[in-house]
């Protein structure tokens, strides 16, 4: 047993000894900035923290030259970046109708036949941008507002209370987006709405939103999400049919370029 306890005694100042307590100070980024890249790299047992432009590393010493080395790749300038966010609402209506009439007499008969065929196609866009440094957070957001009127009963002790007011009713569209390079790829942390008043005076809010982490190259379009459906209606007679059919799809798209300094 007590040779036990010294070997445990030996082996912890040794192991002690073979870890290296170094601050290394940033150029270029904040610790916030690359500790949770590096974190990742650290092996089990050491330390890594910091603050500001000073970052703190207890580790053996190969595994200090491992994250000195992607240190160099990482504390860099820090480029600026243009993201872009693109709503894309399509919708479309395809009516149509078949009457037939005639008369029947002595002489012989006649039929006559109308056709009816009616398409109607529209587009929506909305386009939203932000310039963000890499690593940082942006927000954007742009929106109407319109008065909307509620009307209340109430019932009391007292009796029934009617009353009447108007309140302010808001639909905003726009986008917070995190964005990171390496090399030519772009990595988002991405999250869009957009939001419109819904046709009439019902109050509703029509709403479209996505959450996102995606990846792609500088400069090329990236579907985040896609949504779609229709509708069929219609009527039949003895001498006519009519149909309606509706269809409607909306897409979310992100975009980013880098922009100099």
């Amino acid at each position: 047993m007590k040779r036990f306890l010294l070997l445990l005694l030996f082996v912890a100042p040794a192991a002690l000894a073979q870890s290296t307590l170094e601050v290394i100070s940033l150029r270029h980024r904040t610790a916030d900035q690359v500790i949770p890249v590096l974190r990742p790299l650290l092996e089990s047992g050491g330390a890594l923290s910091g603050q500001f432009n000073q970052l703190i590393v207890r580790t053996s010493a190969g595994n200090l030259a491992q994250i000195r080395a992607a240190l160099e790749a990482i504390d860099r300038p820090v480029r600026r970046l243009v993201i872009s966010v693109r709503f894309d609402s399509v919708g479309g209506a395809t009516r149509g109708g078949v009457e037939a009439g005639g008369t029947i007499s002595s002489r012989g008969s006649r039929v006559e036949a109308r056709i009816e065929d009616t398409r109607a196609l529209r587009e929506d866009r909305v386009d939203q941008r932000v310039q963000v440094l890499e690593g940082g957070r942006a927000v954007i957001a742009t929106g109407e507002s319109r008065p909307l009127r509620q009307h209340q009963v109430v019932r009391t002790p007292g009796g029934t209370v009617i009353s009447d007011s108007t309140v302010v009713q808001e639909a905003a569209t726009g986008f917070e987006v995190v964005p990171r390079l390496s090399g030519t790829t772009v990595f988002l942390e991405i999250s869009p709405q957009r939001q419109s008043f819904a046709a009439g005076d019902s109050g509703a809010i029509q709403a479209e939103r996505a959450v996102s982490t995606v990846s792609g190259r500088l400069g090329e379009w990236i579907e985040l999400g896609a949504t779609g459906g229709g509708s069929a209606s219609g009527e039949r007679g003895i001498l006519s049919a009519r149909e309606l059919r509706t269809s409607e799809s909306r897409r979310i798209w992100v975009k980013g370029e880098e922009r100099g300094n």
